[in-house]
């Protein structure tokens, strides 16, 4: 692959946020944010034209930058990805509707420095959100594989003279004004996937009492709702979401009980 000069770079790298509608929890659980990953991963081998240079999956986002010369592919990426995890994500929560918000947000990319810039910011995601305290110790991005040379160095060795240039994005002030992000961070992101499991599982014995009855069980519902608000502040369609009832579930409880 030739050498990218610096004028393409701005139209040929792209980061890409996608949400859930709402803000939802959509990748809340461990096994969801890894289904994203792998689908992540079918659909990159399918289509060519399109590298991924890094990625974060987060409760309720997620960011990937990519690389492509046909901008038409990265729309069919990102139809092909989302339309999959939306038809699983729904079998899995018996849910139905839709499962991102409208579509998803693309920057590009302005210069070499900016693009380091932003994989700085896409791994450090989970350490401004709270989940860990060194991108390093996050599981559901591509810090380790960049580390342990595991991406495709193609198109970084077009830009870059040595890949060791590269994997200094670390050394990158993200507190400058020179670049902009698209900013995806909902602060009940502190609220992690382990930390649901912990929670559901304290709440149960505390109350001998099972995540099925719970959520047969209206008192049990708003009773889960304020032990879980006493240290996260998350909202009724969120909670819904963790307990794996009806989004509107809580809101109507609390009408009927005013």
């Amino acid at each position: 692959m030739p050498r990218v000069a610096r004028k393409y770079i701005k139209s040929n790298f792209i980061h890409i946020v996608t949400k859930g509608i709402k803000k939802e929890f959509i990748f809340y659980k461990e096994k969801y944010k890894n289904e994203y990953i792998s689908l992540l991963n079918k659909y990159l081998n399918e289509i060519k034209e399109l590298k991924m240079l890094s990625y974060c999956i987060m409760d309720n986002h997620a960011h990937i930058l990519t690389y492509t010369t046909e901008i038409n592919k990265l729309s069919e990426f990102m139809k092909k990805l989302n339309t999959a995890y939306a038809i699983y994500y729904n079998e899995k929560e018996e849910r139905e509707g839709y499962v991102f918000a409208n579509r998803y947000y693309t920057q590009t990319i302005k210069d070499e420095i900016h693009l380091l810039a932003c994989i700085k910011y896409i791994h450090e995601n989970p350490v401004k959100a709270g989940l860990v305290n060194n991108a390093k110790e996050y599981k559901y991005s591509s810090y380790k594989k960049m580390k342990n040379g595991e991406i495709d160095l193609e198109v970084i060795n077009s830009i870059f003279e040595s890949t060791i240039d590269y994997l200094n994005f670390e050394d990158i002030d993200l507190s400058s004004d020179e670049y902009e992000f698209i900013e995806a961070e909902n602060h009940e992101n502190k609220l992690n996937s382990s930390s649901v499991e912990e929670i559901i599982e304290r709440f149960c014995q505390e109350n001998q009492t099972s995540l099925n009855e719970v959520k047969k069980s209206n008192y049990l519902i708003l009773k889960f709702k304020e032990y879980l608000n006493r240290k996260y502040r998350v909202s009724n369609k969120n909670i819904c979401a963790i307990l794996g009832i009806g989004k509107n579930r809580i809101s109507l409880i609390e009408k009927r009980n005013k």
